[in-house]
């Protein structure tokens, strides 16, 4: 079992930060490795939601289906894989600071078969993976104005050039 981990202090409120991350949906905005993520209900997290995601690990797009098993609000959400080549479970903790939102990500994934020889290279790979996704998200939650209203229109323009087209 792989696990990995990172803290970023973000300069705005609790509420607004878990408003955010605790809609997965808006992964697709910050995650390097995250190509797609289909939620089965819009909104922030509730046990039991599902939602599918096409990411890029070893060298290769996997498609998991991952269920929220955790929706505590402004305090904490996980997750976890229930379908996929790899088993992956994911935390993110919230806590309230001087400056404005601690934000910590958590990420474990088990290793299957010949997967297992990668990992030496996978933990450093992932270590900066979400040390740099934090990071991505940090900048652009604290350099877009009003990000509860401007992200939510950057992922329907997003989404709005990815689909295909009904002409």
């Amino acid at each position: 079992m792989i696990t990995v981990r990172h803290t970023e202090s973000i300069r705005l409120p609790l509420t607004d930060v878990y408003g955010l991350l605790g809609c997965y949906q808006y992964d697709v905005l910050w995650r390097t490795n995250l190509h797609e993520l289909v939620q089965d209900a819009p909104g922030l997290a509730r046990s039991g939601m599902q939602f599918s995601q096409v990411i890029q690990l070893l060298g290769q797009a996997m498609t998991l289906i991952i269920e929220v098993t955790v929706a505590a609000p402004n305090r904490r959400t996980a997750c976890e894989s229930v379908g996929g080549p790899v088993r992956l479970w994911e935390q993110r903790i919230f806590e309230r600071s001087e400056k404005g939102t601690l934000v910590t990500y958590e990420l474990s994934i088990e290793l299957k078969g010949w997967q297992r020889l990668t990992a030496p290279l996978l933990v450093s790979q992932l270590q900066r993976q979400v040390k740099t996704d934090l990071e991505a998200f940090k900048t652009l939650v604290e350099t877009t104005p009003n990000p509860l209203v401007e992200l939510p229109r950057q992922l329907a323009v997003r989404a709005s050039l990815t689909s295909p087209s009904t002409s």
